[in-house]
């Protein structure tokens, strides 16, 4: 149980969520990002002891796709971006009356997946963009670059994004794309190999009328 938490975001980063061979869960800002924590030596990431998606606007089914496709700390096998920030909060167990204690858990804001294709083993680039806008007349940010202000930029889909023969999207609106750009050109030429997508809760059905 959630009993007392940050009053405001700070430290945002995008990351992904990855599990070690025992169970521990690690949260791993894209490079060069980076979060500031205590870490064993060796170890990619930062350790918490939960990712939290309390305020993603997700449904439960959603939250368990995520959970499901955590992965390894190897960017080019991600199929989860999750951005958001650490905090310190205090838990109680309340059924065995244990003292408080505090914890390192990443709070989500958002939450992007890759379209389920059926298939275990996706591997695709680890350069990272995110989009908005449509593929013929795209902003792109690249934040694998470190970069801090948008550019025009056009998307051609390769690679797992035109698995099963799919054309990809058109609309890149709120997005994250992988791959390939010449950095020398602009508007800046994008070969992306792979898309994630902003999962929200479906919005209700407007009232029938009376």
């Amino acid at each position: 149980m959630l009993t007392q938490g940050p009053e405001c975001p700070a430290g945002e980063v995008v990351a992904i969520v990855y599990k070690d061979s025992s169970g521990g869960l690690y949260v791993e800002p894209l490079p060069p990002q980076s979060l500031d924590c205590v870490r064993p030596v060796g170890v990619v990431g930062c350790p918490v002891a939960r990712v939290w998606y309390g305020w993603a606007n997700i449904t439960p089914q959603q939250q368990a796709d995520a959970e499901w496709r955590y992965a390894s700390p190897d960017l080019g096998l991600n199929r989860v971006l999750v951005v958001g920030h650490l905090a310190t909060v205090t838990v109680r167990d309340h059924l065995t009356g244990h003292d408080p204690i505090e914890q390192t858990w990443f709070m989500v804001n958002k939450l992007y997946l890759t379209p389920f294709r059926g298939r275990v083993y996706e591997r695709h680039s680890t350069q990272f963009f995110y989009t908005t806008g449509t593929m013929r007349n795209a902003q792109v940010l690249a934040i694998s670059s470190g970069e801090h202000l948008p550019r025009a930029a056009r998307i051609t889909w390769t690679g797992l994004a035109t698995y099963g023969g799919s054309s990809g999207p058109r609309s890149v609106e709120d997005m994250f794309v992988t791959g390939e750009a010449d950095f020398t050109r602009s508007p800046l030429p994008i070969k992306a190999d792979e898309y994630f997508v902003r999962q929200t809760r479906p919005k209700p059905p407007p009232p029938a009328n009376v």
